[in-house]
């Protein structure tokens, strides 16, 4: 880990050479000394690593000493870019730079005096090495699972068994018995069977408040805040209290045959607190856990044997090994049989254990296969897997450890998103600025690194371009990673259960699940890193108290404390600070020096009701992904150009926006954002002109997402050639056109997810030509309600690979061109009146276009009548 600090702030001090300004300014000497002596010992840490995991103290104070002096060093450089921003600005000459910087720093050659001690440290640990001394995932496979699978789909869909019944799956951890629960949740008979789902992780630090809550909006499928068929929305059901949201979950399931997963419960208190809310209609209803402990099963349901899992058998363990560490469909090499064969074994039927070892060893050489099965010794006490885990996590570049490590901060059974663990690796300076690409392209492939290694599992992948959307982690992989966070130095994580620390942490970074503790914040001065999950605060963390002092955060992170209603006036001298989460938080302003703040480069203040930037904020030129509402965009004007700007949203709160304000701010703003690669605008009335104008000059945008009424002449889109030109995925909502948007859409070149939603369209018709969108994958037509007609020409949609229709009520018919789209894998039917899904399952009707879809899904089906 000390490898990756020291090549980092190298990489940084490269940087700072290379600016001409520094040469003028007599601090090239003195910086080119400090990355000399960085490098010389870059070189010995690499096998000082080693060395301390063997127990040598000595390695742990000079390893500990290295990192120490690498992050001061860090902090240096971060002011030192600060000034020069600062001085930018104000146009400030070379003489007052470079008399600032010598203030911060003070470095020189021997002949002048160095005042800060992490200069004479680097000095002593150069010199004092102890190399100076003579020192003599997804695991997705059900391999093994075949009958466990089948049984547990036969207890789940009983059809005698009417009583509301709990099925236990039991087994250690790295069984598989996540795998398995959800092979049975999405088997197609489960599916049928059952009127309502739910998913839920439950794990240790459980709050029954938020599984609640959790199990609402799954069975009752609220997915954002509006109002849904069930009459709540998102925002109703956050504000309200445990027994108000027990009463409407109890009251809607009492009708339905519901199907819940309860995943990962360690007590038996998980049960005796929430059995009373789930109903016996005498329906066969089920509720499906996953537990490690048999007792947690015997107590829940003490009439049915829990389904205890056993340990593969040594065929099922190699084939899960071949599938993982050789491509599909290969056979072992005849050289390495021998060798796959004893790893296997030794693997101790764990699937985790399995599954983590091939991801490693795939793609690697005889060499490598043979060094790791003579190393790696069974000790025969239960500690194969954690071997494993151990040999992968040595074995991952330098840059990926330290980004593995941060995933461990994320609460237990976390669903992460792919964006935002990526923007905060960017923040944190784990990834490096290369020239033909962006540090986000960079860390999205060392996160598909971590999934092709199966240290991390894929929850979703994106429609438009396939790439990772959210990931999560096996929970032995994550103590793996606290407990290697811990020992380095690198990350502590307090939760509820570990929060008596009276001296301050010793780690750079802190994360805080649920509680913060004021004293741990305020003792921690040197804390880079704060991540909050949820917090609850007090009236004193309320206004933000515990921040003040912490002038080193580089991020900090208090999304979804709902409780915050204050930021400090001192957060302006949080100089370094790059990442500021404050999304579904209770603030309603931001202090005005946060204008201060330069070198930001995310912030997202999604829902909240902060409707007010600063001035000042516009000339933070670092920006790179930022989350803001409209009122926030036209308070203030944007000078200067924004080239580093990737992501833009603005959404609407639901006021009066004037049309010509936001036309000549939008405008202007377009043309200094050159870079955008995702922009979002959800606003009750948008002028399409101004977009269309700049269109051609964004090159950069790959996502657009267009939710409200466009403002054309006969509400008509504009020609193809006025949109983005490398546009891939284009959402519209609630656009009101009149006119077939389908001959405009299907000449983008390079389009490949295309989502129409709610009323986008007026019109009756609609029509897709032969060879128009010749990349489409995935196109969605969702709350189309006065759409009757539609056509698809012959060659149109040659690589359709998805297609969902859903609340498009007076649809008559699948579109007959729809039997030439053979590449078409899943149709998916959401909403749709009876009669129109009969014609799909009927052969002579429409069943006929659609017989070579190997997937066919119908979800709740409506009533409604075709008109």
């Amino acid at each position: 880990m000390a490898e990756s600090v020291v090549s980092n702030v190298v990489s940084q001090l490269t940087d700072l050479l290379i600016q001409e300004v520094l040469s003028l300014g007599g601090l090239r000497d003195p910086i080119e000394w400090v990355k000399t002596q960085l490098l010389r010992l870059q070189g010995f840490l690499k096998d000082a690593d080693s060395r301390r995991k063997r127990g040598d103290a000595r390695m742990e104070s000079w390893i500990s000493g290295i990192k120490r002096v690498a992050y001061e060093m860090e902090d240096v450089i971060d002011t030192i870019n600060y000034m020069l921003e600062r001085r930018h600005q104000r146009r400030g000459g070379i003489d007052s730079i470079s008399r600032d910087i010598c203030g911060i720093a003070n470095l020189g050659e021997s002949g002048v005096e160095k005042s800060s001690d992490w200069v004479d440290n680097l000095q002593i640990l150069t010199q004092f090495s102890p190399y100076f001394y003579d020192d003599t995932g997804a695991y997705t496979d059900a391999i093994g699972f075949e009958h466990d699978k089948e049984r547990l789909v036969k207890l789940l869909v009983d059809s005698e068994n009417k009583k509301r019944s709990v099925i236990s799956i039991v087994g250690m951890g790295g069984l598989g018995k996540t795998t398995l629960a959800k092979n049975v949740y999405n088997d197609p008979a489960v599916r049928k069977y059952f009127d309502a789902f739910a998913w839920v992780a439950v794990s240790i630090n459980y709050r029954v408040i938020e599984l609640l809550k959790d199990i609402v909006k799954k069975v009752m499928e609220i997915k954002e805040k509006k109002e849904t068929t069930t009459g709540i929305t998102l925002e109703e059901l956050e504000q309200m209290g445990e027994e108000e949201v027990t009463e409407h979950l109890h009251n809607f399931l009492k009708d339905k045959r519901y199907l819940v997963v309860m995943d990962d419960v360690w007590s038996v208190d998980v049960w005796r607190q929430m059995h009373h809310i789930f109903p016996n209609g005498n329906n066969g209803s089920r509720i499906l856990l996953t537990t490690r402990n048999v007792e947690v099963a015997r107590r829940a349901e003490p009439w049915i044997p829990p389904h205890e899992l056993h340990p593969l058998n040594d065929t099922q363990s190699l084939e899960l090994f071949r599938r993982k560490a050789f491509p599909p469909k290969q056979d072992v090499p005849t050289e390495l049989a021998a060798l796959a064969k004893g790893l296997a074994k030794r693997c101790g039927g764990l699937p985790l254990a399995l599954v983590v070892l091939g991801g490693f060893l795939s793609e690697k050489d005889h060499d490598t296969w043979s060094r790791v099965a003579k190393s790696w010794e069974s000790s025969g006490d239960g500690q194969e897997c954690l071997s494993i885990l151990g040999s992968s996590y040595d074995n991952l570049p330098y840059p990926l450890k330290p980004c593995f490590l941060y995933i461990a901060a994320f609460p237990e059974d976390s669903t992460i998103s792919a964006s935002k663990l990526v923007r905060l690796w960017v923040a944190e300076g784990f990834v490096p600025q290369e020239q033909t690409r962006t540090m986000e392209e960079t860390a999205r492939d060392w996160l598909d690194n971590l999934v092709q290694r199966c240290m991390i599992q894929v929850v979703k992948r994106s429609v438009a371009y396939g790439r990772v959307k959210s990931i999560s982690i096996h929970d032995m992989l994550r103590d793996f990673g606290l407990s290697e966070a811990r020992k380095d130095g690198f990350l502590h994580v307090c939760s509820s259960d570990n929060m008596a620390i009276s001296d301050g942490l010793s780690s750079r970074r802190a994360a805080f699940h649920h509680r913060i503790n004021d004293e741990i914040a305020n003792s921690s001065a040197h804390l880079r890193t704060l991540l909050g999950f949820k917090l609850v605060l007090n009236d004193t963390t309320a206004v933000g108290r515990f921040l003040n002092g912490l002038n080193l955060l580089r991020v900090l992170d208090l999304e979804d404390a709902t409780d915050l209603r204050k930021l400090p006036r001192q957060i302006g001298n949080m100089i370094h600070l790059r990442y500021l989460g404050l999304r579904n938080t209770g603030l309603k302003r931001l202090p005005s020096s946060i204008g201060d703040l330069l070198n930001l480069q995310t912030l997202d203040v999604r829902e909240t009701n902060i409707f007010w930037l600063p001035k000042s904020f516009w000339k933070i030129r670092m920006l790179r992904h930022l989350y803001i509402n409209i009122d926030m965009f036209l308070s203030a004007k944007i000078p200067g150009d924004h080239k580093n700007l990737q992501t833009l949203q603005i959404t609407g709160l639901g006021g009066f926006v004037n049309v010509y304000h936001f036309r000549r701010s939008f405008g202007k703003a377009l043309g200094k954002m050159d870079s955008l690669v995702s922009l979002l605008l959800n606003v009750r009335l948008l002028p399409m002109d101004v977009l269309c104008a700049w269109a051609p000059n964004l090159h950069h945008l790959r996502s657009l997402n267009l939710y409200g009424q466009l403002l054309l002449e006969q509400q008509q889109l504009p020609d193809g050639c006025q949109f983005p030109p490398n546009l891939t995925k284009l959402i519209l909502r609630e656009s009101k056109l009149e006119h077939d948007p389908m001959p405009v859409l299907e000449k983008l070149p390079n389009l490949r997810l295309l989502a129409l939603k709610l009323d986008v369209y007026l019109g009756k018709s609609m029509s897709c030509s032969a060879g128009g969108f010749p990349r489409l994958q995935h196109l969605i037509l969702e709350g189309l309600h006065h759409l009757e007609e539609w056509r698809v020409g012959v060659g149109a949609m040659p690589c359709l690979t998805h297609l969902t229709i859903d609340g498009c009520w007076k649809l008559k018919m699948l579109p007959e061109g729809l039997e030439c789209v053979t590449t078409l894998r899943e149709l998916k039917l959401i909403e749709m009146p009876r009669a129109f899904n009969d014609r799909v399952r009927n052969e002579e009707e429409d069943g006929y276009k659609v017989r070579r879809i190997p997937s066919i899904i119908f979800e709740k089906e409506c009533s409604r009548q075709l008109f």
